[in-house]
C-alpha cells in the first residue's frame, strides 16, 4: 500500500510540477501577493508581517540546524539575533519545520516543488476521493478541510518529505491532515504534527506528516470549523522519511533557500551593513571638510602672524650693514612694515610708528648709531593734534642727519 502511495505521489507531483510555475518573490510586498492557504510561500508572508511591524517570541530550538548557519555565516548574521518571525522565515525557506518539542526537522521537496509551492491544490485532493468541512471565513472566501480522506489518498497528493521526529499526543491528535484558508494578515507557524490512526474498516495503519500553520490552540479539531467564524489555515500534508530508501531519497530536493531571502538577510541584518544610513556621511563629511578648511585658515593666519615681526628684524638687519661700511642706508622698511601691518584681515588695529620704533630699538647695528633726542634739529610744524605734533624734518640722507 504505502509503494502505490509512493509511486503515485511521485507521478502526481512531477506531472503538477511541470504544469504549474513557481510563484516570482521578492523583497518587496506586492498587492498580487495573498497568504490564503493557496501557496504555502511562508518566508514571504513573514517578511511582509515582518516589514508592517509585526513581532512574535522567538523560536526555541535547542540547537540550529547546520545548514542554518553556514547559510548565515558568511553574512555575518546571528540567527539568535534575528526576530521571531525572521527566524521562522529562515528555517521554512532552508527547508525546515519545527516538531511538537521545538526540534528543527528536515524537510524535502519531491519533483521540482520549492518550499513556497507545497500547498496542495483543493482540486487535486478532491480529486483522491476526499471529501471536506466547508467554513466561512470573515473574507466570504470558503475555507476547506479534509473530512473523510484515508492516508493513502492524502500521501498521493503530497508534494514533500519529512525527517521522522517524536510526537507523543500522535494518536490523540484529531486535527486536519489538510486544509485550505487564512488571515491575509496572519504570521504563519511551521509547527509539525504526526496525524496517526488506524483505519476501523481496513485496519491499515497510517502515519501522515502534516506542517500547520496556526497555534495548537487556534487550530480546529476534525470535523469542526475555526471558532467564532474565524479565518481557517494553511495545512501542508508530508510524507515520513522512513518511508524511503536511500535511493528513493536521492530523487528528493533538499532546500538551499531562495537568493531573495539571503539578500533580505544581508541588507537588513548582517553585521557588515551593521544598517548605517549612506545619507548619515553627508553630515560627517561637511563637517569633516568645515573643520579643514576653519583650521587651514586659522593656520594661515597664525603663520602670517607670526612672521611679519621676523621678517622686518631681518630685513633691516640686512640694510643695517651698510651703516658698517659708511654708505647711505635705504630705508624702506618702514612703508613696508606699514603696508603690511594695515592690509592684514588677521589682526585688529593698523601698524603704527611703535612697530617701527620697536624694530629699530631692537637691531644690533643701530646700537652705536642712534643720535641723542637733544641733537636733533626739528624746523616748521606742520600740525598740531591730539595724538601730538607732526613736524617737518629733512629725510634721513646719512646716519648724522635728519
Amino acid at each position: 500500500m504505502r509503494a502505490t502511495a509512493v509511486a503515485v505521489g511521485l507521478g502526481v507531483a512531477s506531472v503538477m510540477a511541470q504544469s504549474q510555475p513557481t510563484p516570482l518573490r521578492g523583497l518587496e510586498a506586492t498587492s498580487s501577493f495573498v497568504f490564503d492557504g493557496t501557496n504555502s510561500d511562508i518566508a514571504q508572508q513573514l517578511y511582509d508581517r515582518h516589514k508592517a511591524g509585526d513581532t512574535d517570541a522567538k523560536v526555541s530550538i535547542s540547537s540550529v540546524p547546520a545548514a542554518v548557519s553556514e547559510r548565515l555565516d558568511p553574512l555575518s548574521v546571528s540567527f539568535d539575533d534575528l526576530p521571531g518571525l525572521v527566524q521562522r522565515a529562515v528555517l521554512w525557506d532552508s527547508g525546515f519545520a519545527l516538531s511538537p518539542d521545538d526540534d528543527p526537522v528536515q524537510i524535502w521537496t519531491m519533483a521540482d516543488y520549492t518550499m513556497a509551492d507545497l500547498a496542495v491544490p483543493r482540486a487535486q485532493v478532491s480529486g483522491e476521493g476526499c471529501t471536506f468541512k466547508n467554513c466561512s471565513q470573515p473574507n466570504d472566501v470558503t475555507a476547506y478541510y479534509t473530512l473523510i480522506c484515508s492516508g493513502d489518498q492524502m500521501l498521493n497528493v503530497s508534494r514533500c518529505v519529512a525527517d521522522t521526529f517524536e510526537d507523543s499526543a500522535a494518536t490523540s491528535y484529531l486535527g486536519s491532515m489538510w486544509s485550505v484558508g487564512g488571515d491575509p494578515d496572519m504570521a504563519p507557524q511551521i509547527r509539525l504534527r504526526d496525524h496517526a490512526w488506524e483505519d476501523p474498516i481496513s485496519k491499515d495503519s497510517y502515519s501522515v506528516y502534516a506542517v500547520h500553520t496556526v497555534s495548537n490552540a487556534d487550530d480546529p479539531a476534525w470535523n469542526v470549523c475555526p471558532a467564532d467564524d474565524g479565518y481557517a489555515a494553511l495545512t501542508v500534508p508530508c510524507h515520513r522519511r522512513d518511508e524511503y530508501t536511500d535511493v528513493e531519497m536521492a530523487a528528493m530536493t533538499k532546500p538551499t533557500g531562495s537568493a531573495w531571502v539571503t539578500t533580505w538577510l544581508e541588507d537588513e541584518f548582517s553585521e557588515s551593513s551593521g544598517g548605517f544610513d549612506l545619507l548619515l556621511l553627508i553630515p560627517i563629511i561637511l563637517g569633516t571638510l568645515a573643520v579643514f578648511v576653519g583650521g587651514g585658515v586659522g593656520w594661515f593666519c597664525w603663520k602670517k602672524r607670526t612672521r611679519k615681526p621676523g621678517k622686518g628684524r631681518y630685513d633691516l638687519e640686512d640694510s643695517g650693514l651698510n651703516y658698517l661700511d659708511g654708505r647711505t642706508p635705504v630705508l624702506a622698511l618702514v612703508n613696508q612694515v606699514s603696508t603690511i601691518e594695515t592690509s592684514g584681515s588677521c589682526r585688529s588695529g593698523s601698524a603704527g610708528s611703535n612697530t617701527t620704533l620697536q624694530i629699530l630699538l631692537d637691531s644690533t647695528h643701530l646700537m652705536g648709531k642712534r643720535i641723542p633726542y637733544d641733537s636733533l634739529t626739528f624746523e616748521t610744524a606742520l600740525s598740531k593734534g591730539a595724538s601730538g605734533e607732526h613736524l617737518q624734518s629733512h629725510r634721513m640722507e646719512s646716519a648724522h642727519r635728519c
